[in-house]
């Protein structure tokens, strides 16, 4: 199989245990008030990714009065990279849950997992209490090193699910 980059991505089919096992770990932390993080993992070949894989990282969980978030410490991205690694497959997005509008804030964009050009950040309201869709999440693209927002027929074109 071709490495491609994931800038030259023009469509990502995700397969549909990925979100549900993505919706169910954020509703996990919800349950307790905390936003959740999962990465997605998978292959990119030509202008297509197909995401097989979802993680949880390890992360510390925060709940302030200024609000809630995680953290992912420095092993645990490393020991991420090492795996990568080791099994050829490709970070293709990060996934994380809001406490009610899902939107990328300002600490989203700063402490970002995935840094390469035209990767995926998909933020779920509700803390993971939604649709088994996630064209209607609020999908993000990293371009030219800024996340841009996907409007519904960006994402529609872009995103797929697959058994």
């Amino acid at each position: 199989m071709t490495a491609s980059r994931l800038a030259d991505v023009r469509h990502v089919r995700i397969e549909s245990h990925v979100v549900s096992f993505t919706l169910a770990n954020l509703q996990k932390y919800g349950a307790k008030g905390l936003e959740g993080l999962v990465l997605w993992l998978g292959e990119v070949e030509g202008d297509v990714a197909h995401v097989s894989r979802a993680i949880v990282p390890e992360q510390k969980s925060i709940s302030r009065e200024s609000g809630v978030g995680y953290f992912v410490e420095g092993n645990t991205l490393f020991q991420l990279n090492r795996a990568l690694a080791q099994t050829g497959l490709r970070l293709i997005a990060q996934v994380h849950s809001h406490p009610n509008e899902a939107y990328h804030s300002e600490a989203d964009d700063q402490y970002a997992i995935v840094t390469a050009e035209g990767g995926l950040s998909f933020v779920v309201p509700n803390f993971g209490k939604a649709p088994l869709d996630p064209t209607i999440w609020a999908i993000y693209r990293l371009t030219q090193g800024e996340w841009r927002g996907l409007n519904m027929n960006e994402a529609k074109l872009l995103i797929s699910m697959s058994e």
